[in-house]
C-alpha cells in the first residue's frame, strides 16, 4: 500500500475534462486513480500522466454498474488505503432528436451513467470518507441542466446531479465532507474535434465572453475546490461557462 497525503478518484478520467483534472491534482501532488471504460485510452493517459509528485492508476470500469463502482473503489483502497476526493466527471451525451424518435435504449444509458452513476461513486465514497471525517466529492454538472437546450434527456440528468449536489451537501455537512458541482459551459476536449472551426466559431457567438474553455480551466476550479482555501464551500453549483449560464436572450438585442 502506497503512503499518500490525499488520494482522487476521477470517472471519465482517460480524456477531456477528466484527463484535465488529472492532470491538474498529479502536478499538485494528488494521487489518484482515474477510470473509464474504454480501456486502451485509460492505460494510454495514466502512462502520459505519470508524474514524480505523485501517483496515478488506470481502473477500467462502467460506473452504471454497482458491482464494478465497488471494485474501483476495492482498488483504490487497496493502493492507498484512503479516498479524501471524488469527482463524478463520466458522462454520455444524446443525438439531438425529438423525443418520439429516442431509442428507449440511449435513455436507459444516459440515466444510467449521468445520474445513477453518480450515486453509485458518492454512496461508496462516503462510505470511506466518513470514518476519516473529511472528504470532497465533485460533480459535474452542465449549462444543459441550466438552459432548455436541445435534448430531452441529459439536460434533465443534469439537473437531477446539481440537485443532488445541494441535497447531499447539505446530509454531510456536519462530518464535514464538501459536496460541490461546476457547471462547465464549452470546452474544447476531444469531442469538440468533431466539429468544425465555423461550427465552433457560430457556438461562442452566443457566449457573453465569447471564448471556449480548455479542461485545465475546469481543473484549476476543481483544484481549488478540493484545497483548504475552499474549506467552509459546500453545496455550491458553480458556473465555469464564460458567462453563458447568464445570457437570458442578450443576443437577441444584438447585445
Amino acid at each position: 500500500m502506497a503512503k499518500s497525503n490525499r488520494v482522487a478518484v476521477i470517472t471519465g478520467g482517460a480524456r477531456g475534462i477528466g484527463k484535465g483534472i488529472a492532470r491538474t491534482f498529479t502536478k499538485r501532488g494528488i494521487d489518484v486513480v482515474i477510470a473509464d471504460r474504454d480501456g486502451d485510452l485509460l492505460d494510454k493517459t495514466a502512462s502520459e500522466l505519470k508524474s514524480a509528485e505523485a501517483s496515478i492508476f488506470g481502473f477500467k470500469a462502467d460506473i452504471s454498474k454497482v458491482d464494478e463502482v465497488d471494485k474501483l473503489f476495492d482498488f483504490t483502497m487497496k493502493q492507498f488505503g484512503r479516498v479524501d476526493i471524488l469527482i463524478n466527471n463520466a458522462g454520455v451525451a444524446e443525438p439531438l432528436v425529438p423525443i418520439t424518435e429516442v431509442d428507449l435504449k440511449v435513455m436507459d444509458e444516459i440515466i444510467n451513467v449521468d445520474f445513477k452513476g453518480v450515486f453509485y461513486c458518492s454512496r461508496r465514497a462516503v462510505k470511506e470518507m466518513k470514518p476519516r471525517k473529511s472528504g470532497n466529492i465533485i460533480n459535474m454538472g452542465s449549462i444543459d441542466g441550466y438552459v432548455s437546450l436541445p435534448g430531452v434527456i441529459y439536460g434533465p440528468m443534469k439537473a437531477a446531479v446539481q440537485r443532488f449536489t445541494t441535497v447531499l451537501a447539505r446530509e454531510l455537512a456536519s462530518i464535514p465532507i464538501r459536496v460541490n458541482c461546476i457547471v462547465p459551459g464549452l470546452v474544447l476536449t476531444e469531442l469538440m474535434d468533431e466539429l468544425s472551426d465555423r461550427d465552433v466559431e457560430l457556438m461562442l457567438k452566443y457566449v457573453p465572453m465569447h471564448k471556449a474553455l480548455v479542461p485545465e480551466d475546469v481543473a484549476n476550479l476543481a483544484y481549488f475546490l478540493v484545497s483548504d482555501e475552499a474549506r467552509y464551500i459546500t453545496g455550491s453549483v458553480i458556473p465555469a461557462d464564460s458567462g453563458a449560464s447568464s445570457d437570458a436572450g442578450w443576443h437577441a438585442f444584438g447585445l
